[in-house]
C-alpha cells in the first residue's frame, strides 16, 4: 500500500528551506573563518550566551568536558576565545568571545541582516506583527522539535 505523502502550505515548505540554507550558511562562515564546524559552532553557542565555564559550555553543546576544553584551546589559540579566571575563586574559570570575533562574525551576517530589516521594515505594520509573530512560533516549535530529539535517545 502506497504511504501518502503530506501536503504541506507553501509558508511551510520555505520554512524548511530556510533551515536548510541556514545550515549551509553556517558552514560557509565556518569555512570563512578557517574552523571546523564544531568549533564554529562552539563559538556561535558562546556568542549568543556570554560568558560561561566550560562545564557550562559542554553542557549546552552536548560534548564532554575535555572535547570541549580542546575546542576552547582551539578557539583560544586562534584568538577567538578569551579565559577569564574569578576575582573572588581563581579556580573558577569562564570563557568568552573575543570582540575580533564579535566583529568578525557580525560583519559577514550584517549584509543578510540588513537587507532583511529593510524588507521587513518597508512592509505594512500590520505585516511586520504577522511575520514577527510566525517567526517566534516558528522558533519556539523548532525548539520544543530539538528538545523532543534531544531526549528521545536519552537513557
Amino acid at each position: 500500500m502506497a504511504m501518502t505523502v503530506p501536503q504541506y502550505h507553501p509558508a511551510t515548505l520555505a520554512l524548511q528551506g530556510l533551515f536548510g540554507l541556514a545550515n549551509e550558511t553556517e558552514r560557509e562562515i565556518a569555512r570563512g573563518m578557517g574552523l571546523n564546524l564544531t568549533d564554529f559552532r562552539a563559538l556561535s553557542a558562546l556568542s549568543q550566551s556570554g560568558p560561561v565555564t566550560v562545564g557550562q559550555l559542554a553542557e549546552d553543546l552536548g560534548a564532554t568536558p575535555a572535547t570541549t576544553t580542546a575546542i576552547v584551546s582551539r578557539l583560544e589559540s586562534r584568538g577567538y576565545l578569551e579565559r577569564h579566571r574569578g576575582t573572588e575563586d581563581r579556580r573558577r574559570v569562564q570563557v568568552s568571545v573575543t570582540p575580533a570575533a564579535t566583529s568578525e562574525i557580525a560583519a559577514v551576517m550584517r549584509p543578510l541582516m540588513t537587507a532583511a530589516d529593510n524588507h521587513i521594515t518597508s512592509l505594512p505594520d500590520d505585516h511586520k506583527t504577522v511575520i514577527a509573530d510566525f517567526l517566534e512560533v516558528a522558533r519556539h516549535l523548532m525548539q520544543d522539535h530539538l528538545n523532543a530529539l534531544s531526549t528521545k535517545d536519552a537513557p
